[in-house]
């Protein structure tokens, strides 16, 4: 038994243990009986070339459990000499192959056909979903952009010119308001500063049934309001600046608040138009109002 035949038995032994036919390898490599038969005999002749000897013989051993570049380095001066080969069995076994998938025998066009049939389902797939977002988006309607803000304005003090009045109009609102005013005396706030504690400042509030706190912005400060719960009475705490006009806050009811500036030189505070003295040499102040109707 010459080396190229060892080979072949050393294929068929393998086979033979793991009990596979001949069937069962053309399955598993999609090679040809004829050539797995001639490979098992030493038979190369049939073979297409040199080129399909070595690759029939590797897959022939990976099927089996075997690996295949170590037999081909093991019977690398046999296997060249049993493959001499000629073109015209080359041109008869591609004919064959092309007669067998004629006839409907055609095993390897069938496996790549079944190969890439789920690749252009995928294609096909990405194609109308791509589609149907192009159709959707030329229908969605484009809604214009809304500006949110984020801030909530308290109030906003806006006055419009009035025209001016004849002279004599004048002279008669005068004296109309002097006699109301001495008709009805309107209650006169108090405003007393009671104590200072670093950037602390206290004041009494007193002499009348209402209270507004007044800020004027001439440049960035901070501003909060709350009570002496420490709920924040401005629906947002945030910097006012000269752009957003005085700010008006008429406190809800008697009791202790805090007003925080968080730059004293860019704001200035009065109650009910009575000016509030507070330390501007700070940066940042609180002022504490005690109001009492007494």
């Amino acid at each position: 038994m010459n080396a190229v035949s060892e080979l072949g038995a050393r294929l068929r032994q393998a086979r033979t243990e793991k009990n596979l036919s001949i069937d069962d390898i053309q399955a598993l490599t999609k090679i040809q009986k004829r050539y797995l038969h001639g490979i098992e005999e030493g038979n190369y002749e049939a073979m297409p070339g040199p080129f399909y000897v070595r690759a029939f013989i590797r897959q022939y051993a990976d099927a089996v459990g075997l690996h295949g570049d170590e037999l081909l380095e093991q019977y690398k001066n046999e296997i060249p000499a049993a493959t001499r080969t000629s073109s015209p069995p080359l041109a008869a076994s591609t004919a064959s192959r092309s007669r067998n998938y004629r006839l409907g025998g055609g095993v390897s066009g069938g496996n790549r056909l079944m190969e890439i049939f789920p690749m252009i389902l995928v294609a096909l797939f990405v194609i109308a979903i791509l589609a149907i977002a192009y159709v959707l988006s030329q229908r969605a309607p484009v809604d214009p952009p809304v500006e949110d803000g984020g801030e909530t304005e308290i109030i906003i003090e806006t006055q419009d010119p009035e025209p001016a009045a004849p002279a004599e109009d004048e002279e008669a609102d005068e004296t109309t308001s002097e006699e109301e005013t001495e008709e009805e005396p309107e209650d006169e706030v108090v405003v007393t500063e009671s104590g200072i504690s670093g950037e602390d400042s206290y004041y009494d509030v007193s002499g009348t049934d209402g209270v507004t706190v007044n800020i004027t912005f001439t440049g960035d400060s901070w501003l909060s309001i709350q009570n002496a719960a420490g709920q924040e009475l401005l629906p947002v705490a945030r910097v006012y600046n000269a752009a957003d006009g005085d700010v008006s806050f008429p406190l809800p009811e008697e009791g202790s608040y805090r007003v925080r500036i968080g730059v004293t030189s860019a704001a200035s505070v009065s109650i009910n138009d009575v000016p509030v003295n507070y330390q501007t040499g700070r940066v940042t102040e609180n002022l504490y109002f005690n109001w009492t109707t007494e």
